[in-house]
This record gives structure tokens, sequence and C-alpha cells, in this order.
């Protein structure tokens, strides 16, 4: 198995559903919190819904993809 390829696969998957994942987990820590007055573990979606929503971001990378990847790492400049 080529990690190169799993990785991407893993890339794709996360920037896929990390952003829709995250936003799922705001809204429902938002209706248990100021809905229900949840306890104390609810929190805990609204930590793991903005990490989800940033690495989203982040797992999308730069604009232009492979080819200002592979420019960067030679060191080329515009």
């Amino acid at each position: 198995m080529n990690t190169r390829e799993t990785r991407s696969e893993r890339e794709r998957y996360i920037e896929k559903f990390g952003i829709p994942a995250g936003v799922i987990m705001l809204i429902g820590w938002a209706v248990a919190t100021f809905a229900f007055e949840g306890p104390g573990w609810v929190h805990l979606f609204l930590t793991l819904g903005v990490f989800c929503v940033i690495w989203g971001i982040v797992a999308r990378g730069t604009p232009g993809g492979e080819e200002s990847a592979t420019k960067r790492e030679r060191g080329d400049r515009r």
C-alpha cells in the first residue's frame, strides 16, 4: 500500500467532511446548551466542532494544489 495514496485519500475525506461535521457539532452544541441547559459534557461538541472546522480549512491546502506545493519544496519564488 502506497502511503502517498493513502494520505491523499485521507486528505480528501477531511476536506469533504471536516467542515460539515464541525458545523453539525456546533449546531448540536448550541441547541443542547441554550435550549436544554445541557450538562458539562455537551461542551465537548463545541471543542470538537471548532477543531473539525479548523482542520477542514487547513486540510484544503494552498490554492493551486500539488503544483504550488512542489514549487514551495524547491524554493521557487514568484
